[in-house]
């Protein structure tokens, strides 16, 4: 919390009147995690500290609650929040040098109550804003315990065997071995063809002479027909 000095009594001029009245002036002290913090993009003023008050109206109505409960004994009678926020008058001591975007923690110093004003001094501290990119983590798969155990060199033969396999084993054509197996059942395709049109022609003559055609007939005939071709 922070905390509030007894009170300097002095006479300061009003500004309206000229006379010389009364000025009871408070010094704050303040913790660092009890300031009041923004990020300023440009520039800090009193309009950025009034929008920064209006965001954190919880955080002063507390603040003027503290002061009120810390300082009765010096009041002739006991104030609200709300009457404190209906005379309260806002100065900000504005600081040369900061870097912009900057964190602002904005804090009041002294508090002078004079000719009905509840004047607020306030001060503030700048840090540069800090950029922080996350670090990239490599997911991993979860290791099990298989994984885990230190590899080993393994022989083949003390590999255990399977009591129902076979010894038989997948033996694959070569590509030359393949194409001739190919042009073998083309060959063998072709002389089916071949005999099934031959006795077709067979069936045919034999229903039309009523005579089968022999081995001997047909070499004849290819005799005479080398002969004429000669």
């Amino acid at each position: 919390m922070p905390t509030f000095q007894t009170p300097k009594y002095s006479k300061s001029i009003h500004p309206k009147t000229g006379n010389a009245e009364p000025c009871y002036s408070f010094r704050v002290e303040h913790h660092e995690s009890e300031k009041l913090s923004t990020i300023a993009e440009e520039s800090i003023t009193l309009v950025s500290l009034s929008q920064t008050l209006q965001e954190n109206t919880e955080w002063w109505n507390k603040w003027i609650a503290t002061f009120l409960e810390a300082s009765a004994k010096h009041f002739s009678k006991p104030y609200t929040v709300q009457h404190i926020h209906k005379i309260t008058k806002h100065h900000l001591t504005q600081m040369d040098d900061t870097v912009f975007p900057a964190n602002v923690f904005f804090y009041p110093e002294m508090i002078q109550i004079h000719g009905g004003i509840f004047g607020v001094e306030w001060r503030y501290d700048t840090s540069p804003v800090t950029i922080e990119i996350p670090e990239l983590q490599e997911e991993s798969l979860p290791v099990s315990e298989a994984t885990e155990a230190v590899v080993q060199e393994m022989n083949l033969e003390e590999v255990p065997v399977d009591p129902n396999a076979t010894e038989e084993s997948l033996t694959l054509d070569t590509p030359t071995k393949f194409y001739e197996k190919s042009k073998v059942k083309e060959a063998r395709l072709k002389a089916k063809i071949a005999m099934y049109r031959a006795q077709h022609q067979m069936n045919k003559f034999y229903e039309k002479y009523g005579t089968e055609v022999t081995d001997s007939d047909t070499e004849e005939e290819s005799d005479e027909e080398e002969e004429i071709q000669l």
